[in-house]
């Protein structure tokens, strides 16, 4: 009975006449550290929070070696895992250590072709001090740039255009620097400049007038810094983010939202309450989930078709804030304790877990869902038609184990004409949950993201 039910469901699909759209795909991108290493200019993991923990937590690949072969091809598969797209790579300068990591290293891997690679320019190492700007650097570091890195088959385009970001032009250039801006923008008019400009709220149309797109890096300063990890930052960062959309939205320029798992810097610099990443308001919260409800309330929601649907990462691998999602060793459980005379001065008290590869998955599950995707294989088939029939003209079944897609309390046609929306639809290129590799998706990679 109920396979001849199903046969009948199927053919409703196929008879339907539904016009089937693929939802449209998110672009993450991340913000990417090639800076350590033994090398001259290299960083070290010694400060970071995470190596005063008692007991230490350790990346997955211990302290490594930007420059290590095996490294970079870890990390580019770990991003693959997490649906990341590309990585926004911090640089300071030619010839500076990441300049030489980029260049000699990671750009000509095996592996690069799986990922998409922009520049994150480092303006405080570049154009002088907050207070007093000397745009001097700006030029030659952007032909400099030009020569070594913007014609590279793997380096991120939007419509041709190089992508590069630039950090802190809600300094370097609010109210100042137009100059220098409209010289770089007459030697290099193809740039595709997104700005680090958003810094809480009511952002201005003629703040973003000035660029391609803009963003934040800073998460922590305009949110967490304030309201710790609980729910009220995800109200603030929605609001922030509504009101940079409209205003940049108004000049036709895009919003890039922007999330991050936590914060910590206790181990740099003194002065910021830590921000750990389960919500602080919840006592039943746990490991992650403030990052996923960041991802799935907030952010995600927030992708602006004005900026191709991308998102930004804070970030892949910045340890010495504590902002990485990069995999841990996984081994060390989960502690309030560090090596401090007070045994809390790092943690300020707060738990942290030796994660693994918890935030891979969770950003990989936030931005790969199809809606109609019943058994996660990120595809709507067969599968998740069978699930669906098990459910079907139930009511208060409590969201009927993903079936009830409009959230109504009931699984009827309405479901039903959602789920053949996407009917054969399929997201991400990723590795799947059970292990099996699924290459790139040559259907769904982003058209920004394909080989021209």
């Amino acid at each position: 009975m109920l396979s001849r039910f199903k046969t009948g469901l199927l053919l409703v699909i196929l008879l339907c006449g539904c016009a089937w759209t693929q939802q449209q795909d998110v672009i993450v991108g991340a913000y990417y550290y090639p800076w350590y290493g033994p090398d001259t200019g290299g960083h070290k993991f010694d400060r970071t929070l995470r190596e005063h923990l008692v007991p230490k937590q350790r990346p997955l690949l211990g302290f490594y070696d930007n420059a290590d072969t095996n490294v970079i091809a870890a990390h580019i598969d770990q991003s693959v895992m997490a649906n990341i797209h590309f990585w926004a790579c911090s640089w300071w300068g030619p010839g500076s250590y990441e300049d030489r990591m980029l260049k000699r290293h990671i750009l000509p891997h095996a592996s690069a072709g799986k990922l998409k690679y922009a520049i994150l320019y480092e303006s405080t190492g570049r154009l002088g001090s907050l207070s007093n700007p000397d745009y001097s650097e700006l030029l030659p570091d952007f032909t400099y740039l030009s020569t070594h890195y913007f014609d590279q088959p793997h380096y991120l385009r939007i419509d041709g255009r190089p992508v590069v970001f630039i950090y802190l032009t809600r300094v370097y250039f609010r109210d100042r620097g137009d100059q220098a801006l409209a010289d770089l923008r007459a030697a290099f008019p193809s740039l595709y400049i997104v700005a680090d400009d958003v810094f809480g709220r009511n952002y201005k149309s003629s703040y973003a007038a000035k660029w391609d797109a803009v963003t934040a890096y800073d998460v922590y300063g305009q949110t967490m810094g304030a309201f710790g990890s609980t729910h009220a930052v995800l109200s603030r960062l929605d609001t922030i983010l509504n009101d940079a959309k409209a205003a940049a939205n108004s000049v036709n320029v895009g919003l890039i939202p922007f999330a991050c798992p936590g914060f910590n810097d206790r181990a740099v610099r003194s002065g910021h309450t830590g921000a750990p990443r389960y919500f602080q308001d919840d006592p039943q919260s746990v490991e992650g989930d403030f990052f996923r409800s960041m991802l799935r309330n907030v952010v995600v929601p927030q992708a602006d078709p004005l900026a191709n649907n991308m998102l930004m990462i804070t970030s892949f691998n910045e340890w010495h804030e504590d902002t990485q999602i990069e995999p841990t060793a996984g081994t060390s459980g989960t502690t309030a304790l560090d090596d401090s005379p007070g045994g809390s001065d790092y943690t300020q008290g707060y738990q942290y877990t030796d994660y693994g590869h918890l935030y891979i998955d969770i950003l990989r599950e936030e931005t790969c869902k199809v809606l109609g995707d019943l058994d996660h294989d990120y595809r709507v088939d067969m599968g998740d038609f069978s699930l669906f029939a098990l459910w079907w003209m139930d009511v208060d079944c409590d969201e009927c184990d993903g079936s009830d897609l409009d959230g109504d309390g009931a699984v009827n046609a309405a479901d039903l004409k959602m789920l053949t929306r996407n009917w054969l639809t399929e997201k991400c290129y990723t590795y799947l949950p059970s292990g099996r590799h699924r290459n790139f998706f040559p259907a769904t990679v982003p058209p920004i993201l394909r080989p021209k």
